[in-house]
């Protein structure tokens, strides 16, 4: 009786313990799945800020482009006016030149 009792209470420990073992084995295997999934959603959540920022440096970047364009076209027009000026000053001078020279020539004759 003695013997049966140590075996069974021997049984019950030893069924106890295999029990507890293919427990633990289970939650080690829900564990490492749990954190291939959060994983996976981590990278997904960094892949979609990347697409995200990307996105609005993209627009930032359009943005200040064509703010520039029209800077650009507005700084065309102002030096070709610019240049236009200069031309009509160079006339205005060459003609200067022109009126000095015959002066100084109707002077020399005199």
């Amino acid at each position: 009786m003695k013997i049966d009792l140590i075996k069974l209470i021997g049984i019950v420990f030893g069924a106890t313990g295999f029990w507890k073992l293919v427990e633990l084995l289970f939650q080690h295997r829900i564990q490492k799945q749990l954190k291939k999934a959060e994983i996976r959603n981590l990278n997904a959540q960094s892949n979609n800020q990347v697409v995200e920022n990307w996105v609005q440096w993209s627009e930032k970047m359009e943005k200040r482009i064509l703010q520039l364009e029209d800077k650009n076209t507005v700084m065309n027009k102002t030096i070709t006016k610019q240049r236009e000026r200069i031309n009509e000053l160079q006339r205005y001078v060459d003609q200067l030149e022109e009126e000095i020279k015959t002066y100084k020539n109707s002077r020399n004759e005199r």
